[in-house]
């Protein structure tokens, strides 16, 4: 075995003479050191800089950050819905492609910019989503998480290439760029629902804000395959957030009317109108009751309790699977079989 030659170095005070705090040099470099260099590589200190300080190799220096990389990025959540369609041979080429163009159809007419606050004002600059934009961009972002786990499966941080670690961020980053197109084109629909429900007691930028989070939670557990328009799934979770945090008793007072009101009354995004949504839920609830009723005992909890359907509580994977007494991954499976059960009932002509 030949031992590593160690460059002599002069120190003085707590620093060496180049400045390097003894946690990056070679005795020292152990995970908090590690930490530390994924830190200054992260703020744009080159890895031949941070290996001439630490007196390493740049070969370590990489090894050392990816190992951090790969930490971190396997530590993060990463949920996606699965659809068969990602293991076809096909699927880059098809789900990977272009967005289809809307359709051509008559312009909506939008509130002039000077009755509304610039916030406001500019979510009619973003274009609302046709069912088929809709339905592409949901199975793109759920395929991209998809590829991203496969791929973090296979990573072992002691052993983490860069390239690997490059791929999976890409993957996640495009993801969630898609995530927040999606967002932005239903922002309208969030202020029609809380433009409804606003009064005298109730800010109604606060519901606003809290409907946006509940926009972006509803986003990310759509499933676009089993026939439902995202905006009526969106408007659910955002009523039901808004009945958790309002009093009953507000939530049916009158609206305060006012000169705002009318201009978004004008313009609302006919999608969330409450005529439609009551209707649609309605209709919705009684088939969804009848498709539950398909499955076995398990596949019914596990999707109850992964959507909270039926106002029952939210629930991951790995609480669900203690509380079956199965794995995170058994969970997983039997949700995805559930859901490919669905898909073979499901009338979608009635599902709106």
């Amino acid at each position: 075995m030949v031992a590593r030659k160690t460059k002599s170095r002069t120190t003085t005070g707590p620093h060496g003479t180049d400045g390097t705090p003894p946690s990056l040099r070679r005795n020292g470099f152990d995970e908090s050191a590690k930490r530390l260099v994924y830190g200054q590589w992260r703020q744009g200190v080159s890895v031949a800089v941070l290996a001439q300080q630490s007196g390493r190799s740049q070969t370590a220096i990489v090894r050392g950050i990816n190992e951090v990389r790969a930490e971190r990025i396997l530590e993060q959540k990463l949920d996606f819905i699965f659809d068969p369609s990602f293991e076809a041979g096909d699927a880059n080429a098809i789900i990977l492609a272009p967005m289809p163009e809307a359709p051509r159809s008559a312009s909506r007419s939008r509130p002039p910019a000077a009755l509304l606050p610039g916030y406001l004002a500019s979510l009619y600059d973003v274009p609302l989503l046709s069912r088929e934009q809709e339905a592409h961009l949901f199975r793109k972002m759920n395929y991209l998480k998809f590829l991203a786990g496969k791929l973090r499966e296979t990573i072992d941080p002691a052993r983490a290439r860069t390239a690997d670690l490059d791929e999976v961020e890409r993957l996640q980053t495009e993801a969630h760029t898609i995530k927040n197109q999606i967002i932005r084109a239903n922002l309208r629909l969030v202020v029609s629902i809380a433009k409804k429900r606003s009064g005298v007691s109730n800010n109604f930028f606060e519901l606003v804000s809290d409907g946006n989070i509940s926009l972006m939670q509803a986003v990310e557990k759509f499933d676009f395959s089993l026939g439902f328009k995202f905006s009526t799934y969106a408007s659910w979770a955002v009523i039901k957030n808004f009945a958790r945090t309002l009093p009953k008793e507000k939530s049916l007072r009158d609206r305060f009317v006012t000169g705002q009101d009318l201009v978004f009354e004008a313009t609302a995004d006919h999608r969330a109108a409450s005529y439609e949504f009551e209707s649609d839920n309605h209709r919705n609830e009684e088939t969804v009751q009848s498709m539950l009723g398909r499955l076995n005992d398990r596949e019914r909890r596990i999707l109850i309790g992964r959507y909270g359907i039926g106002g029952a509580d939210e629930l991951t994977l790995e609480r669900l699977g203690h509380e079956l007494g199965i794995t995170k991954e058994r969970v997983r499976q039997i949700e995805s079989r559930a859901q490919e059960k669905l898909r073979r009932f499901v009338p979608k002509a009635s599902l709106r």
